[in-house]
């Protein structure tokens, strides 16, 4: 069997000041970034204090994508078998008080349900 796993985001912050400067000095540390970590692209992050016409970039983020470690699947896969019997037992727990509450009708109102 084939494990599916799937792709997990890799972020490091970059202050804004690191976009200052000689472009040359820009396009080395860009290039810098590419050859340490694999950096696959940079996305801004705004302060939450902004006003929406001129939003301030508080620093960036470089991002990478990678397959998920045996570790984080085996954590991925625990949290949805989790899940599942949490959505189970509610499940349960609903069907026993549908029962409950059909128990409890009239005889008059099984009836008009078709009982």
């Amino acid at each position: 069997m084939t494990i599916k796993r799937i792709k997990v985001k890799e972020t490091a912050e970059i202050d804004a000041s690191n976009f200052t400067g000689k472009l040359e000095h820009l396009i080395a540390q860009f290039q810098d970034w590419i050859n340490e970590g694999e950096w696959e692209g940079i996305e801004e992050n705004y302060d939450g204090g902004y006003d929406l016409s001129s939003p301030i970039v508080e620093y960036y983020r470089l991002y990478k994508f990678r397959e998920e470690t045996d570790k984080e699947y085996k954590r991925r896969m625990k949290l949805l078998e989790k899940e599942k019997a949490e959505k189970e037992k509610a499940k349960e727990r609903k069907l026993q008080q549908l029962k409950k509450d059909l128990a409890s009708l009239s005889d008059a109102d099984k009836k008009l349900l078709g009982l």
